[in-house]
């Protein structure tokens, strides 16, 4: 991910103590390695260290990195290892990791719609895609009947988390759509109902300013101009001339 999406305390442990969220929240003590130029400003050269990983696949905690808080540095001097120029710290911080598996089943709003698949976005972070069937027409799949900006439950099917962007494939869990076309209460699998999300396109084509518009917006004021077949100029008309023997 290229931009990193920032999350509140409360959200993290919300989805860390949500079973069906593949999130997890752990406390991790490890030594980071500094060039010493980033000593200046011991903290911030941390962080930004840490900023770097998150969004990607990380070996040591089987997962995505989603977010960390509580930065804690454990020592003021670093150590200096076998004659390497790297000097490291221990610190020590509380990571939320996103460790999807295949069966697993997740929550997530539909951003895109078409005939052959639709997209879910998961913790508005992360994509996956829900194929139609091959064997099934577009009229008579399930998915046609959702709507984007609903949230839908689903199960993994395919995943890959070790490219530079996360590939997560899914289909649609039918029996809790049934049950929520219906409108039943036990389909959810939290205890409270989450609220769809209100996506809409915009065609910013139409929200372009018009000329005018752009003139008003930096103080200036439009000008206009008349249609000469159809309205006389006021030199020739009779009010111009009386206003000007007064």
């Amino acid at each position: 991910m290229s931009t990193i999406i920032k999350y509140e305390l409360k959200e993290l442990r919300k989805l860390a103590n949500d079973q069906n969220s593949c999130v997890i929240e752990k406390k991790v003590t490890q030594n980071l390695a500094l060039q010493p130029w980033c000593l200046g400003n011991l903290k911030e050269s941390l962080k930004k260290l840490l900023d770097y990983k998150i969004g990607k696949f990380d070996k040591e905690f089987h997962g995505i990195i989603m977010s960390y808080k509580n930065l804690r540095v454990l020592q003021n001097v670093g150590a200096i290892r076998n004659d390497n120029a790297d000097i490291h710290f221990q610190v020590q911080a509380d990571y939320f990791v996103f460790q999807p598996c295949v069966g697993a089943t997740l929550r997530g709003v539909v951003n895109k719609k078409s005939t052959t698949h639709l997209g879910i976005l998961v913790h508005r972070v992360f994509n996956v895609v829900i194929p139609r069937p091959i064997d099934e027409p577009g009229n008579k799949w399930i998915g046609t009947s959702i709507q984007e900006g609903q949230e839908v439950v689903f199960r993994i099917v395919v995943l890959d988390l070790y490219g530079a962007l996360p590939y997560i494939r899914g289909e649609l869990d039918e029996s809790w759509l049934e049950k929520a076309n219906e409108g039943e209460d036990d389909v959810e699998t939290n205890s409270s109902r989450a609220l769809p999300i209100d996506i809409s396109h915009v065609d910013f084509n139409k929200t372009k300013p018009s000329q005018e518009e752009k003139h008003l917006d930096e103080g200036f004021t439009p000008t206009v101009t008349q249609d000469k077949t159809k309205t006389p100029k006021i030199k020739d008309s009779k009010v111009y001339k009386k206003l000007k023997k007064v």
